[in-house]
């Protein structure tokens, strides 16, 4: 039997539920015609493995007993993100077989899934079996690993992230005077510690970027935007990757979380349009700083020409800044797409949010 009957139909899967912690994993199988309710969640087979390269080749061994009636099936895997235990063990398992094609799902997701399953208890056993179910009626789709470069790109942008924090908390404490001259000189030894690590963080990620022929081109396209600066262009690259892999664009603001969320309900309530915020929060941060850094800049662009035009719409600040974050990462999907620089005086979008002054031209 082929695992696809009818074009346009989705093949015949068997979907393993993996529930991951520091430790353990448990595992669950679903059928491709076992569905809630008419398959109770305590149906499906279960099993607990240690989270470890070992714990993978008997997870293997398990599952082919369980799969051994769907032969001529597909088997695939699906788990909640789990930072680095979901991802270690996702990189086990494409090593050793890669056609289980395993998706890592947005724990915000499944757990809705699974809240509908209406179960009294929360365990292990049980989450594993919601999303073996919740791969069968979802098919989400696999999990694309990011190159080693990208990997170590994204390790050293988010230690950043993690020391820039913690030197603006010191430094804030830093304005309370303390009492202690002790504490003071610890203080300020400390923050320039941090500003030492940080810059060599900073020399590290534009070593990663050099060295990474594909890493270079896309930054460069990416900081000719006006407002794109290092920070934002390092930080767009190391949690999204290619931006390639976004056939349209509001699958990219989507997946960043970007997109309007609009709250309506019959005829009585209708909600403020809000930013739906459904995704990578550090993504969303650099957009706002590269927003505000759009707007200062002195030369006239298209995209503080944008926040200008909707104010004048009556709209306001906050819902202006965001549309110029959407605004600005479609555009650096554009730029990275086409293989060109930014232009800020592309005419088609000049002509929609307010016309440049002809006698200017800008380049990249």
């Amino acid at each position: 039997m082929s695992k696809v009957t009818v074009q346009g139909e989705r093949p015949r899967t068997c979907w393993v539920g993996l529930d991951v912690s520091k430790a353990t994993f448990d595992a669950a199988v679903a059928g491709p015609d076992q569905r809630f309710p008419s398959t109770l969640l305590r149906a499906l087979p279960w099993k607990a493995f240690p989270r470890t390269r070992a714990g993978v080749r008997l997870f293997l061994r398990w599952l082919k007993e369980q799969t051994s009636q769907y032969e001529h099936e597909g088997v695939r895997v699906v788990m909640e993100a789990t930072g680095q235990y979901s991802v270690e063990l996702t990189t086990w398992l494409l090593a050793v077989r890669p056609s289980l094609q395993p998706a890592i799902e947005n724990p915000q997701n499944t757990k809705a899934f699974i809240d509908s399953l209406n179960q009294r208890n929360r365990t292990d056993g049980l989450a594993a079996r919601g999303l073996a179910f919740y791969g069968v009626e979802r098919h989400p789709v696999a999990y694309e690993p990011l190159s080693p470069a990208r990997q170590e790109l994204r390790a050293l942008s988010r230690y950043r992230t993690v020391l820039v924090r913690q030197r603006t908390a010191l430094k804030n404490r830093r304005q309370e005077k303390s009492d202690s001259r002790i504490v003071a000189q610890m203080q300020a030894r400390q923050i320039q510690q941090m500003d030492r690590d940080i810059a060599q963080l900073e020399q590290e990620i534009k070593r990663v970027l050099h060295e990474d022929s594909s890493l270079r081109h896309d930054f460069e396209l990416l900081v000719s935007i006006d407002g794109v600066g290092f920070i934002t262009a390092m930080t767009v690259l190391a949690e999204i990757g290619d931006l390639r892999r976004f056939e349209r664009a509001r699958q990219l603001t989507a997946y960043v979380g970007v997109s309007p969320r609009v709250v309506q309900s019959g005829t009585s309530v209708r909600g403020k349009t809000h930013m739906c915020k459904r995704g990578n929060a550090r993504v969303r941060h650099a957009l706002y700083l590269s927003a505000m850094a759009t707007l200062k800049t002195k030369h006239p662009n298209t995209l503080s020409a944008t926040y200008r035009h909707l104010r004048e719409e009556g709209k306001e600040p906050r819902a202006a800044i965001g549309a110029v974050m959407r605004k600005q990462l479609t555009v650096m999907r554009a730029v990275v797409v086409s293989g060109k620089p930014y232009d800020p005086a592309w005419k088609p979008c000049a002509n929609r949010c307010g016309q440049l002054p002809p006698e200017r031209t800008f380049s990249p």
